[in-house]
């Protein structure tokens, strides 16, 4: 049988493409190798949005393509993703030893034509290959009208395409058949979700409906989508985590005018104040970016007030890195890296001691929580997550995989919660 290894970069939706493509491959008598060095096939999921990203996707690529060189090893070495869709073929020329490239806007297209691809006849249905999993993520809408003057995702996913709730729904239902416990719906821009009759709302209602499914969860939300409808929805729906992903990018308006995010820094404030009453002890999670152009020493204030106000359970940040084809690349990048560094680190540092005091407040009670996987080499030690976005761990020798559990949290590890079953 032949063998598959993939290295995935990026976001939750090239997690979901690369499982969509592994789903594929399984059908068709691919097994996961458990490293790249032997297998009959390396796939790697590149993600565009930052150019660290690219950097280190391109430096795997070339380990692969220098590997298969050497060992003359008779591979196959896929790109795919964000960055595939913006270099092109560009890519072979660049790395010779990649056999193809796939942008993200065929991803789609390329799963759906697998089998004249690998020149084989299509599978008989059968049982599925993979092995059962508990979470899972669901694309319902791929690509992004919003044209962030930073971001280059509209341009390699494409515009937002939302795909119907009946769809969804069956997706789902074959999900729940194999096991799965938790899905998490997918879009750049989620709650922008809509096929037309259902808008993301309402499709949270429908998935809430399906019996056998316990959680609910949902990345990516753009705040000036973020409604009030959808955050009582998500507070009348059990079965809908109280956590919600809300990208700030600065807590300066006057840098969120210029990076096109469509909202200021009172109006962003505002929807905060309302999810906290809607839902309480909800989790707030965000990304936000330091260094945009221009940004002053004042911006920069204004994004650490942000974050000492809103109190994020946790927060992805990094620093601005020009991205070409974006409006942001025609302005002049006038941050020095050393300031953006600077500037990085007291941002990381004030989310840091916020998410360590939250987890340490959890000490003492009770949650809970759904149990996904073992921790990788400690077979009795069982992760998972409460019904926010916080990681728990337990001590227990049954297998319990899907299930979720009332525990006790003893202690915090800083950014994990240790429990004990009760």
């Amino acid at each position: 049988m032949p063998s598959v290894f993939f290295e995935t970069f990026g976001c939750q939706m090239n997690v979901a493409d690369s499982d969509l493509l592994a789903h594929a491959l399984a059908a068709r008598g691919y097994y996961r190798a458990e490293t790249g060095a032997t297998a009959d096939l390396v796939v790697i999921n590149t993600c565009s949005v930052r150019e660290r990203a690219e950097i280190r996707a391109k430096a795997r690529i070339a380990e692969y393509a220098r590997h298969k060189k050497k060992n003359k090893h008779n591979q196959q070495l896929w790109v795919v993703g964000c960055m595939a869709q913006r270099l092109g073929k560009a890519l072979i020329t660049e790395i010779p030893g990649v056999d193809r490239v796939v942008g993200a806007k065929d991803i789609m297209t390329f799963v759906s034509d697998i089998d004249a691809v690998l020149n084989v006849s299509p599978p008989a249905r059968t049982a599925d290959a993979e092995a059962a999993q508990v979470s899972v993520f669901v694309p319902i809408m791929r690509g992004c009208n919003n044209f962030c003057s930073y971001c280059v995702v509209p341009y390699v996913r494409g515009e937002e395409q939302s795909i119907p709730a009946a769809k969804v729904e069956n997706t789902v239902r074959e999900l729940i058949d194999k096991g799965v416990k938790e899905i998490t719906l997918l879009g750049q821009n989620v709650n922008s979700y809509s096929d037309g009759v259902c808008d993301f709302a309402e499709l949270l209602g429908k998935m809430h409906c399906l019996a056998g499914l316990e959680r609910i969860r949902f990345t990516t939300s753009h705040p000036k989508d973020c409604t009030l409808k959808l955050v009582r929805t998500m507070a009348g729906l059990p079965k809908v985590c109280n956590h919600i992903h809300l990208p700030v990018q600065s807590g300066s308006s006057r840098i969120l005018g210029l990076m096109n995010r469509n909202y200021t820094r009172e109006a962003y404030l505002e929807r905060i104040e309302v999810i906290k009453q809607e839902v309480p002890g909800v989790d707030i999670t965000t990304d936000a970016m330091v260094g945009f152009p221009s940004e002053t020493e004042d911006d920069f204030q204004e994004t650490l007030s942000l974050f000492e106000s809103v109190r994020f359970t946790t927060a992805s940040m990094f620093a601005y890195s020009k991205r070409d084809g974006t409006a942001a690349a025609g302005m002049i990048d006038d941050v020095a890296v050393n300031k953006k560094k600077e500037r990085l680190a007291a941002l990381i540092n004030v989310q840091t001691k916020i998410t360590k005091e939250h987890y340490a407040s959890m000490v003492g009670k009770e949650l809970d929580v759904l149990f996904t996987e073992r921790q990788r080499g400690r077979e009795n030690l069982w992760m998972g997550q409460d019904n926010g976005c916080k990681r728990v761990l337990l001590a227990c020798d049954d297998a319990i995989a899907g299930t979720i559990l009332h525990v006790r949290v003893n202690r915090s590890s800083g950014m994990t919660l240790i429990c004990e079953r009760i």
